[in-house]
């Protein structure tokens, strides 16, 4: 068995041409690995500014390497 680990920050996303409107929070959603997280709400404001880190694990049963790891998540998406 052998378990996947992802980890992510950003450091600013930009959307040239979209408007977010005034004074209602956002949020980011991610779903990855069969998984769903969100931030925390944030400020409606380009360039958006995230400031925590996203944490995906996952374990593979039946896996042996990483090679074939790599060939499930290859597969998969």
């Amino acid at each position: 068995m052998l378990e996947n680990m992802g980890e992510g920050c950003s450091d600013g996303i930009s959307c040239p041409g979209v408007f977010l409107p005034d004074k209602e929070s956002v949020y980011l959603g991610v779903y990855l690995l069969n998984q769903y997280l969100e931030t925390d709400c944030f400020r409606s404001m380009f360039p958006i500014e995230i400031q925590q880190s996203m944490r995906f694990e996952k374990k593979f049963e039946n896996a042996i390497d990483p090679g074939a790891v790599a060939e499930i998540l290859e597969r998969k998406f």
